[in-house]
């Protein structure tokens, strides 16, 4: 088997696999009709695998295919180019071949997420202020919801800062290890540490541009609602391709071998 053919025969494979995690394993968020799931672990490996470009394929098309099939079709184009998109940003940072390139990228994905994250808070501040706490709740919830509906939407918009100061202060804490960790190796000993920061800056794409296109589908508020959710997607991504590369890995090295 050619280089060229098992390159394809793993896209196939990781495609499948993104598709299966994203459409097996999902959670439905409510207040944008979303649903988080385990596929962003899949596209995380595919990069590592593939590359940027085959991953990015990988990622675009198994995520796509996911909403597709399981009844989320108006997210199919926003899908495919959000996961494409986080794959390729990955395959850029772990690209990086210096320390200081690598130390640069950390820095600039640390910014863009602050700056994110202020954003966020200062506008649902706004809304509170603008049209109170209750009317901002009771919109969220819609005019039928239960009490039980209306009291987790109000715990929402009360922990809301929390939640993203909470995945700051994890994005810190792993940025400041890999930051101290790097200084002290040589660039053929990062590539587990590259594959953190990659993962880190794909997640971050993903929260953000879900947030952009759920503003235009629905609203910026109910879109904030969501952050803390796909927060989650992503931290849990990242736990599980830790448990699933070592397979993935063996697998890519057998079938190199044959």
């Amino acid at each position: 088997m050619s280089k060229n053919t098992k390159k394809y025969v793993f896209t196939g494979l990781m495609t499948a696999l993104i598709f299966a995690l994203t459409f097996l394993f999902h959670i439905p968020v409510p207040y944008t009709s979303g649903y988080i799931h385990l596929g962003d672990s899949m596209i995380y490996i595919s990069v590592i695998v593939l590359g940027p470009f085959f991953g990015a394929f990988a990622s675009g098309v198994g995520s796509m295919l996911a909403d597709l099939l399981s009844g989320y079709a108006h997210y199919a184009i926003p899908t495919l180019i959000i996961k494409s998109i986080m794959a390729l940003i990955m395959g850029l940072l772990l690209s990086g071949r210096t320390k200081k390139a690598t130390i640069t990228s950390m820095f600039a994905a640390l910014a863009v997420w602050i700056a994110f994250s202020v954003s966020s808070v200062i506008y649902l501040k706004n809304q509170i202020a603008s049209i109170g706490k209750v009317n901002l709740v009771n919109t969220l919830a819609g005019a039928d919801a239960d009490f039980e509906t209306l009291n987790r939407t109000s715990r929402i918009i009360e922990n809301f800062p929390v939640y993203l100061t909470f995945g700051l202060v994890i994005l810190l804490v792993t940025l400041s290890v890999l930051a101290n960790l790097i200084s002290k190796r040589d660039g053929n000993n990062v590539l587990n540490m590259k594959a953190i920061l990659g993962m880190s800056g794909a997640g971050m794409c993903m929260v953000i541009g879900y947030y952009l296109v759920e503003s235009f589908m629905y609203s910026p508020i109910a879109a904030l609602m969501s952050i803390p959710m796909n927060m989650i997607q992503f931290f849990a991504g990242v736990i599980a391709a830790s448990f699933f590369m070592p397979a993935i890995r063996k697998a890519q090295l057998y079938a190199e071998k044959q």
